[in-house]
């Protein structure tokens, strides 16, 4: 017999797209001229420009500097002459788990 010991919420796999989440899954690098730099130096990029139907989502999203996001301006990276350092994707909680995370952080959300 399976019983219950306590409840622990898990959280939500598919997010929202966000700032924070952006600047966490891109590890606060410009994924244009690969600088780390602190999050308040680090600016959203569209991908593809909103301008041009672009939208919010995960991936169309990276983490970009001040001055490769004017650099870029309202082009795409191809039409920039840019490359992103990698492809955007959606960012999930077991992202964490992909870099070789420690098992006892997943502990809290098993069953005793």
């Amino acid at each position: 017999m399976i019983r219950l010991c306590r409840y622990r919420r898990v959280p939500r796999q598919n997010r929202s797209a966000s700032r924070k989440g952006v600047l966490l899954r891109d590890g606060n690098t410009c994924q244009y001229c690969r600088r780390k730099l602190a999050a308040q130096e680090l600016t959203l990029d569209h991908v593809v420009p909103r301008s041009r139907s672009g939208s919010a989502t995960w991936e169309n999203l990276v983490a970009c500097c001040l001055a490769c996001n004017n650099r870029k301006g309202n082009r795409t990276p191809q039409e920039a002459g840019m490359v992103l350092m990698k492809t955007p994707r959606p960012f999930s909680i077991h992202a964490k788990l992909a870099g070789g995370a420690d098992e006892q952080a997943w502990e809290k959300y098993l069953f005793c």
